[in-house]
């Protein structure tokens, strides 16, 4: 699934999470820490669950840190102040510094918490961490199996599938052909159970399913949902559940979805990437989201499907069923091109990762016009202080202070650069996986701004350590970014995305 930059998702490949840092430049005589008792700059989290329902709740700060930035008094060097929990606003951190600085700040992100930073020209900054769960997670027994009873409207068809799909403790597993056994007129599996591959966000630790979830089984004739049934609330329990859903409804494919797209255009713009990149591929879905309203893809799929170069639009029908309950429908429309790189790992065996650049719409049907036409400008250059990140197996020297890093984008209109909302920076680093034979990503940290040009701390790069940078454009869903509000959610919103060539950093 794609996620979304700025709100902080707990999961974010191929687009992900961001947050932000200003260039140097940007923060020079902002120390200012009057003996004034008001709080000064404040970071405020809130959490979102996401599952069939949506709650939020202010963060626990507990374990959790935050630092700003500043200029020191000399000009130069960069002093980092602490933040504190403020006491009288719980999921909130402050300082008494008095004017906008970048922030540094820690969530509990799995499976491991990672820095992030962010400066917008704001004192008072609210960021939502959006995450894919019911409330009050807990982790579920090891092994634990279901039993499904659910009740058919027709005998199972050749080209059908089936899935099991919990909103909320967010699962999703579709069912072998072996496992299509009926007794009468109702499907019943043998005992089934999830494993970390079925978790919709990645999470190595499933969750119980509770009564709060709702627990789906879900039939496709191609990628079409053509039926759903639902079971009553239940909470999960020991090593074995028996749920029984009610029967399966047919899906009326009672809406359109009309859209033009000019793939030939899309595939023009990426020429300007580099390192250059090949092959446009273009995927779309239609998905009944329950975090719709903040740009959360995640639900389950209504429609899917891939387009070619000849493709001038599409037009297909689709039913949501789960509207009524709030969960809308998401286009996603997906564009992306790639390169391999293979260096030589342990042995001298290969170690490929591909690497990308991409531009994703979002939208709520119906699609407007003119269509699907990818606003976000696309970067297609990222600097690592004054050197180009233009190639992979590139050598850096390692920085002993802030370092600039600083997005280009493709040319653009004034009216089409003013209409960005915001830039995200990812550094991954590249370690080799468990088998030896191939590279794998690891965040170290994530960077959003207002501005192209971004200033990381020094430790972010190690020596003898590769990585990677993702540079990230984003148009719209932002309505009020410029007061330092990353509540407000809206779309449409577009979205596009460059991974730096590979670097190694060096004494």
């Amino acid at each position: 699934m794609v996620r979304l930059a700025a709100v902080v998702m707990s999961r974010a490949l191929p687009v992900a999470a961001g947050v932000a840092v200003a260039g140097c430049a940007q923060i020079a005589g902002i120390h200012d820490t009057t003996g004034d008792a008001r709080p000064g700059n404040s970071l405020a989290v809130t959490r979102m669950s996401i599952g069939a329902t949506i709650g939020t709740s202010a963060l626990d700060l507990t374990g959790l840190s935050a630092t700003y930035f500043v200029t020191g008094s000399d000009g130069a060097t960069i002093d980092r102040v602490t933040a504190d929990p403020d006491p009288a606003h719980q999921g909130a951190w402050t300082t008494k510094l008095r004017k906008p600085a970048p922030v540094q700040f820690t969530l509990p992100d799995v499976p491991a918490p990672f820095p992030r930073l962010f400066a917008f020209p704001s004192a008072d900054l609210s960021v939502l961490y959006g995450v894919l769960e019911h409330p009050h997670p807990s982790p579920a027994p090891d092994g634990a199996t279901f039993t499904v009873t659910a009740p058919l409207d027709a005998a199972p068809a050749i080209g059908e599938l089936f899935q099991t799909y919990v909103v909320g403790a967010w699962l999703a597993r579709n069912f072998a052909a072996a496992e299509l056994t009926l007794t009468g007129a109702a499907l019943t599996p043998p005992a089934f159970s999830f494993a970390p591959v079925n978790s919709v966000p990645g999470r190595p630790q499933l969750d119980l399913v509770t009564r709060d979830d709702a627990f789906l089984i879900l039939r496709y004739l191609g990628t079409a949902l053509t039926g759903f049934a639902e079971a009553g609330a239940f909470d999960q329990t020991g090593a074995d559940t028996a749920v029984t859903t009610g029967m399966m409804a047919p899906v009326a494919a009672d809406q359109t979805l009309d859209m033009a797209i000019a793939p030939l255009t899309l595939a023009g713009r990426y020429t300007a990437v580099r390192p250059e990149v090949a092959t446009l591929a273009i995927n779309w879905s239609l998905v009944a989201a329950p975090g719709y309203r903040i740009a959360s893809n995640a639900g389950p799929v209504l429609q899917s499907g891939a387009l070619t170069m000849t493709d001038v639009g599409l037009n297909v029908k689709y039913g949501n069923p789960f509207a009524m309950r709030g969960w809308n429908t998401v286009l996603t429309v997906a564009t992306s091109e790639s390169r391999v790189y293979m260096p030589a790992g342990p042995g001298g065996l290969p170690t490929p990762i591909t690497l990308f650049a991409g531009m994703n719409q979002f939208v709520e049907p119906p699609v407007p016009s003119p269509g699907i036409d990818m606003p976000a400008l696309l970067p297609v250059k990222i600097l690592f202080g004054q050197l180009y990140l233009d190639n992979d197996g590139l050598t850096v020297k390692q920085p002993t202070g802030f370092v600039d890093l600083t997005i280009q984008t493709e040319l653009a209109t004034d009216e089409a650069a003013q209409a960005t909302t915001l830039y995200n920076l990812q550094v991954f680093e590249l370690v080799v996986n468990a088998t030896a034979t191939a590279l794998e990503r690891r965040i170290v940290i994530a960077a959003a701004g207002s501005e192209p040009t971004f200033a990381l701390p020094p430790e972010v790069f190690q020596v003898g350590h590769s990585y990677t940078v993702r540079a990230l454009v984003t148009h719209g869903g932002y309505p009020q970014v410029g007061d330092g509000n990353f509540l407000a959610r809206d779309l449409p919103l577009a979205q596009s995305y460059l991974d730096s060539g590979v670097f190694t950093v060096m004494p």
